[in-house]
């Protein structure tokens, strides 16, 4: 009588093991997509000018404006429905084990590309908006849904 083997890699014998590891990975995967949209989604810039008092005392007052970039809710709860989504293909499409897996595997890469283009997106609008926009009152437009910016404007005499 010959016994079951497994596959080098696999943890698990049941005959949903293959599909239990990936989703694991998967987990894993989404989780670190999910750091690595935090790290890129996250930064600041601050400016300060000089400028004449509007009261004409001829004193100078300084306005300074504090930009902060935070990840966006609306990405990770897009993380979330993408992993839900591929959990109930598995469950309701999947007719082989390697049908589960084919799913599970492209999930990961949908959520590696959405972490990574959120993230960059994000960045390259915290880089790229004019920082004298911010203090002479010019028009910011804020990324989202990629990121959460919040802009502070202070102005000192």
């Amino acid at each position: 009588m010959r016994t079951a083997t497994v596959e080098t890699g696999e943890l698990s014998r049941l005959p949903a093991g293959p599909i239990l590891v990936r989703l694991r990975r998967l987990l894993l995967t989404t989780a670190g997509a999910a750091a690595a949209y935090s790290l890129l989604s996250t930064g600041s810039v601050g400016t300060c000018t000089d400028s004449p008092d509007a009261g004409g005392s001829g004193t100078t007052q300084v306005t300074c404006a504090n930009l902060v970039m935070h990840p966006s809710w609306i990405v990770y709860a897009a993380f979330a429905v993408i992993l839900f989504v591929a959990i109930g293909r598995v469950a309701r499409q999947s007719s082989t084990v390697a049908d589960a897996l084919r799913i599970l595997d492209r999930t990961a890469i949908v959520i590696g590309v959405l972490a990574v283009t959120a993230g960059l997106i994000g960045m390259a609008w915290m880089l790229l908006v004019p920082h004298e926009s911010l203090t002479s009152g010019g028009t910011v437009i804020f990324p989202f849904p990629f990121s959460s910016p919040e802009l502070t404007i202070t102005h000192n005499p």
